[in-house]
């Protein structure tokens, strides 16, 4: 992640974030390398535009090369990097990186092209996209890997995830359960976000993320 917005916070204990850890990402959107994250557009303008994107800017970040966008839009957010290279009075130049995620960089930039041509982006592009089931498997993941970090037993954690009846039994009839091989599944899956998953789930579920998402 770009480093990124605002002082640490010390309701989150100080912690170096580019945003507070505690924000849900809806109020506080993350800015994402476009090397990284092919969802990034990234343009090359010293002209009006950003007075054009100013009724759809939710985030901005201007850092000493390039201005970072979050823009709002009906179809959900849209990622933009603008980088100057023009004179003032030039059109801009849409940059595209040349790799695996071509068609996702295509796709992004023709969302952004839309907006600012003043019709509806259209949505994601179906391989970023997770659905209901797969959001709630990521979650799940992730507070398990958290959770084991900081040594809290697999019966406590299962437990927050699947209903306080867990704690109300034995160590025998909590091993024959299924939350047991819900949990142990789910301890499997974890270890995608301890290499780098969150990575494999921002460049497209086709690249890599497809395996955990399910």
């Amino acid at each position: 992640m770009t480093p990124r917005s605002g002082a640490p916070s010390p309701v989150a204990g100080g912690c170096v974030f580019p945003v507070d850890p505690d924000l849900p990402a809806w109020l506080a959107p993350a800015f994402w390398d476009p090397d990284i994250a092919p969802e990034v557009a990234v343009r090359g303008d010293g002209g009006d535009i950003l007075s054009r994107l100013a009724p759809y800017a939710r985030a901005r970040y201007d850092g000493p090369d390039d201005i970072h966008l979050v823009l709002d839009s009906a179809a959900g957010p849209l990622r933009l990097v603008i980088v100057v290279d023009r004179q003032l009075d030039a059109p801009g130049t849409w940059f595209i990186i040349d790799d695996g995620h071509l068609t996702t960089r295509l796709a992004s930039v023709a969302r952004v092209g839309r907006l600012l041509a003043g019709q509806t982006p259209g949505p994601l592009p179906s391989n970023l996209r997770l659905s209901p089931q797969q959001k709630l498997r990521q979650i799940r993941m992730l507070c398990i890997a958290e959770g084991r970090r900081m040594g809290v037993t697999a019966k406590r954690i299962a437990a927050g995830l699947y209903g306080d009846d867990i704690l109300r039994l034995s160590n025998r009839e909590w091993h024959a359960s299924s939350w047991h091989r819900a949990f142990y599944r789910d301890l499997d899956g974890a270890g995608f976000y301890l290499n780098g998953g969150h990575i494999a789930l921002l460049q497209g579920l086709k690249q890599g993320g497809d395996i955990w998402a399910a």
